[in-house]
């Protein structure tokens, strides 16, 4: 995707459309967290996280984004702490100043701050490891990690069997 300057100075026109080229750089495998498998807008009952990233060492990283009211997008990222192993709240890199002015109570609740400006991913406040205080939905979202993982093997298994000279080729979350 490549980036516009959009005329509301933020490089985004919306927040989709962060979260669309935020989630596109993060499939490429190049991040601060390296791969990821994804999920965008995955509802947990609770409510729903924008982005919602898996290690290879099975951690989970919820992100929450917002171009501008990073207020709104702290506590979404506070309350998935309840289940998710780091929280970040990510902005456009020409707003985060906004939210980085407010450092100490991101560090307070163990929130990380990451920018975006369509190229390059920066945290400027680490995340720490959370506590597991809803256990249900932690669980609820590997097993939604691992139904991906199968349905891919399935579709994959299934492209070759139908035709071994024309093969299709199956996406597959970062990480896999």
């Amino acid at each position: 995707m490549e980036l516009q300057e959009k005329p509301n100075g933020l490089g985004f026109a919306s927040e989709a459309t962060l979260v669309e080229a935020f989630v596109q750089k993060l499939a490429r495998g190049r991040s601060p967290w390296g791969k990821l498998e994804l999920a965008t807008e995955w509802d947990h009952k609770s409510g729903s996280v924008d982005v919602l990233g898996r290690t290879r060492q099975k951690s989970l990283i919820a992100f929450e984004a917002k171009l501008t009211e990073w207020k709104r997008a702290y506590m979404q990222a506070y309350r998935n702490a309840a289940y998710a192993n780091k929280v970040l709240v990510l902005m456009p890199a020409a707003t985060v100043h906004r939210a980085l002015a407010e450092a100490a109570e991101f560090e307070l609740r163990g929130i990380g701050l990451c920018s975006f400006d369509g190229r390059e991913i920066r945290v400027l406040i680490e995340p720490k490891e959370q506590d597991e205080l809803l256990r249900w939905v932690r669980e609820r979202a590997h097993t939604h990690f691992n139904s991906l993982r199968h349905e891919l093997a399935s579709a994959a298994t299934a492209s070759r069997s139908k035709s071994p000279r024309c093969r299709k080729r199956v996406l597959q979350p970062a990480g896999l």
